[in-house]
């Protein structure tokens, strides 16, 4: 395990190290009595702060983004934040910079791939992690985080203040065999049954979390984004539709069906763009059919691709509670999304968007937006206004902060 927090600059700021200077290295426990509960569930920290330590091996797109807002989030409203993250190629190499300074990071030797001497080794990192910090809450993020995490949470003999979201259950990966989406719900299950609270973050995959792993206790709590930082829709008057979606190009997110719309609705005046990138397997659909692939972009950069848009379709097989159909709504763009777990609790079908069934119902919406400006305007009004209120930063770490502290 490598601390990384002392290799991590902000412009004109101190190190981690100097900033962390002063603070005591061993971590004290809370009682959290009825008072300091109840001051908590308003919000409050006057009675003292919790030390919270968030852990996750997918930390890359949408994870990446709402684990940075929240542990930023939690840590400017007085507690003591600790991130613990495994690199993937696609994580930013400079993680500090997306989070607030007060936020620890911790860099673990946890892998993607199901590896049993590897995983070992993960679960006795995040256990000396335990060990080391002695948070108050532990809350474990994506599938491996939430399996070794929970295993070494159950060595050190205490789960009553774990948590863990799976942000995408990893059986419905839709690319692998079913005796391994088998074994998936087996795992998960198993490790549910160590204890812990597991926390969905989309209302449909809150019913699968209590169908299909019957965890002891479950939660709900809806993604969120940082609604400031994303710009609205651009009034465009070249008489052009633009019709986009955003996210690195994998079987997941479905360019596939995608590039089949582009292609059943092709006609002049009408553009598709796929703002991002992915390998050449999965980019050939796009590019065959003249969709033109921005290739990978910073944030602020693809946001505003996002804003420029006229129409946002997510073609998603299956999702959490996807980001970036979150960060369209809230541009005030229309959506047409697959029926799929997440992305049918973002859009409301007839109101923000459309939910389509199939490729054909899809091309109908399409097509629909297409021809009606009005309604392009009606509906992108009213996910905007929505998306607003619903998707607000500062809802998600309300609603973390009152189930921690209830815990």
């Amino acid at each position: 395990m490598t601390d990384v927090a002392s290799d991590a600059r902000h412009a004109g700021s101190a190190s981690r190290d100097e900033r962390n200077a002063t603070r005591p290295r061993a971590a004290r426990r809370y009682n959290c009595g009825p008072i300091r509960r109840a001051l908590l569930r308003a919000g409050s920290t006057l009675l003292g702060a919790m030390r919270i330590l968030h852990v996750t091996e997918a930390f890359c797109g949408g994870v990446f983004t709402s684990l940075t807002r929240l542990s930023s989030g939690l840590a400017r409203r007085g507690h003591a934040v600790h991130l613990a993250f495994a690199r993937r190629p696609e994580t930013p190499a400079d993680v500090a910079a997306y989070v607030d300074p007060s936020v620890v990071l911790h860099e673990l030797p946890l892998v993607r791939s199901i590896s049993p001497v590897a995983d070992l080794r993960g679960v006795f990192a995040v256990r000396r992690l335990l060990n080391e910090l002695r948070p108050d809450i532990v809350h474990f993020h994506s599938s491996k985080a939430g399996v070794l995490g929970r295993a070494a949470a159950w060595i050190t003999g205490d789960l009553r203040h774990a948590y863990y979201s799976p942000r995408g259950l990893a059986f419905l990966q839709e690319d692998h065999s079913l005796r391994a989406r088998a074994f998936y719900r087996f795992v998960e299950r198993s490790a549910a049954r160590l204890g812990g609270t597991v926390v969905a973050c989309s209302a449909s995959e809150y019913a699968l979390v209590k169908s299909e792993i019957r965890p002891v206790r479950a939660e709900l709590v809806e993604n969120a984004i940082d609604v400031d930082a994303v710009p609205t829709r651009v009034e465009r008057n070249d008489g052009r539709i633009r019709i986009g979606s955003a996210g690195r190009a994998t079987y997941h997110k479905n360019p596939e069906l995608f590039a089949a719309m582009a292609t059943r609705l092709a006609r002049d005046g009408v553009d598709f763009v796929w703002i991002g990138g992915g390998d050449g397997d999965d980019v050939r659909p796009l590019e065959q059919a003249r969709v033109t692939v921005t290739g990978w972009l910073s944030r602020p950069d693809a946001l505003r691709e996002t804003s420029e848009l006229d129409i946002y379709l997510h073609p998603s097989r299956w999702e959490g509670m996807p980001i970036a159909l979150i960060e369209a709504q809230v541009c005030g763009l229309p959506a047409v999304a697959n029926d799929a777990v997440g992305n049918r609790d973002v859009v409301r079908h007839g109101i923000t968007g459309f939910v389509s069934h199939d490729a054909d119902d899809m091309a109908g919406s399409l097509a629909r937006l297409i021809d009606d400006a009005a309604l392009r305007r009606a509906m992108g009004d009213r996910a905007r206004s929505e998306a607003l209120q619903r998707f607000r930063l500062e809802r998600l770490v309300d609603d973390f902060e009152r189930l921690y502290a209830a815990s």
